[in-house]
């Protein structure tokens, strides 16, 4: 079976019969990855150094529509954290905070810790956390009580207000990633590790017979492989589709869509002579604030969420201004994909956003209200895709085609490529049994935290 997508056929045409010079992609390979992203390039690099210190003479060939980091991996804010309410993951988290410790500087890494900051409702969820973060050793303190939280607050920042605030996890090991310097530090590592990149390439088809996959068709003709790895984040939806298999899962006896593709509103924030400088000199560490509601704008008063909400916020890369992120926007299962990223109006946050995170801003911390006109803001963002627990998935799709769908935690779970790589040389990887697909028929969805969040 050869599945083309109808669009793709015009255009593999008209390259065919163009003077443009081909790239010197191979016709084969042993281990095909699609994805350039940072899981794509990871378990490429991954595959690559198991089968080399096994003796074992294959290829490994991954190939990017685009440029290396053109989807979510190359704008994400980069966060590293293991606030997740599923036990299941955080040892996951840990693995990839140590590959993060073993070469901080390649990676732009800054191990400034990371706080979650939460009401009422959130405080068992923030014990359940802690507890299982301890059982793995990945160190973090945690405080309850609204006095005991105040105090804390206040000793890092002394104008935080920590009204409703009855919970605080302090993850010590944690930080964030500067996204750029990931990107570059993966591909280096894999280049190295004899993987052969190939930007500009695009998966228009697949031919496979419904149980493997024997092609890869691309605009720049078709590639054998013995095995494929699909890491092409939100555009697995189009993958899925040249499979022959509808892009869902079955819940509650219900079809339900693998994935709802969200914008993940995000933005850059700078305040003249303003800056999240904490206390005493010491680094800021990434936040995360969780509040029941409501959130007034600071600009007019207004009620600009009722219920729940919560903003996360950083240092920004030079070390003034801020990277803020916000509750994502849902867009659905069938969501527009090209073009990617802040170019496209429909992917990028808006006025809203920024009025949204100069609000979040000012209800945490004094110092930045009634600012008003006085910022400067510069919104971006992408499309995300979230399954239906907010967990990822990685598994066979077909005996030789393996999918990685991180969805949206591209940063927190960097060892997933490893991982991966494990699962498809050596068989099932214990650390990935939980997030199989067939856990969505089973019933065996991931707990998830009372946070408005939905990567939590």
């Amino acid at each position: 079976m050869r599945y083309v997508r109808p669009e793709a056929v015009q255009a593999m045409a008209s390259f065919e019969g163009s003077s443009a010079p081909l790239p010197e992609i191979p016709r084969s390979a042993d281990y095909l990855v699609v994805g350039g992203g940072v899981h794509g390039l990871s378990v490429a690099g991954a595959l690559a150094r198991r089968l080399g210190e096994g003796g074992r003479r294959s290829t490994v060939v991954l190939v990017e529509r685009s440029r290396l980091g053109a989807g979510a991996s190359g704008i994400a804010g980069g966060i590293v954290r293991g606030y997740y309410r599923s036990p299941a993951i955080t040892e996951i988290v840990r693995l990839s905070v140590e590959r993060f410790e073993r070469a901080p500087a390649a990676f732009g890494f800054r191990q400034v810790g990371f706080l979650a900051i939460v009401p009422e409702r959130q405080v068992d969820d923030l014990r359940a956390i802690a507890v299982r973060q301890a059982e793995v050793g990945y160190s973090s303190e945690l405080v309850t009580g609204d006095a005991s939280c105040a105090e804390y607050l206040t000793w890092l920042w002394p104008d935080f207000d920590a009204a409703s605030v009855q919970a605080v996890l302090h993850e010590r090991r944690s930080g964030w990633a500067d996204a750029s310097a990931t990107v570059r530090e993966l591909a280096r590592e894999a280049r190295g590790a004899g993987v052969r990149i190939f930007e500009g390439v695009e998966v228009v088809g697949l031919e496979h017979d419904g149980s493997s996959v024997s092609a890869v068709v691309t605009n720049h003709g078709s590639i054998r492989c013995d095995h494929l790895v699909l890491a092409c984040g939100v555009w697995a939806r189009d993958a899925w589709r040249m499979l022959g298999r509808e892009f869902s899962v079955t819940l509650d006896g219900v079809p339900t869509p693998l994935v709802d593709l969200v914008k993940a509103q995000e933005g850059d924030f700078f305040l003249p002579g303003v800056g999240l400088q904490a206390g005493a000199g010491r680094e800021a560490p990434v936040v995360h604030f969780d509040a029941e509601g409501p959130l007034y704008s600071d600009r007019d008063g207004r009620v600009l969420i009722a219920g729940p909400w919560g903003i996360y916020f950083r240092m920004g890369r030079t070390g003034t201004g801020l990277t803020v992120g916000g509750l994502p926007e849902h867009m659905g299962p069938d969501a527009p994909l090209d073009p990617y990223g802040p170019e496209n109006p429909k992917h990028a946050a808006g006025e809203a956003f920024c009025e949204f995170a100069e609000a979040g801003l000012a209800r945490v911390l004094t110092r930045f209200r009634g600012a008003g006109e006085r910022w400067r803001a510069t919104p971006h963002g992408g499309v995300v895709g979230l399954t239906p627990d907010g967990y990822p998935v990685l598994d066979h799709v077909l005996e030789n085609a393996y999918v990685i769908l991180d969805a949206g935690h591209t940063y927190k779970l960097l060892a997933l490529g490893t991982l991966a790589a494990g699962d498809i040389l050596d068989g099932p990887e214990p650390l990935l049994e939980p997030f199989r697909l067939d856990r969505f028929e089973a019933g065996r969805l991931q707990p998830t935290s009372r946070s408005p969040y939905p990567w939590t």
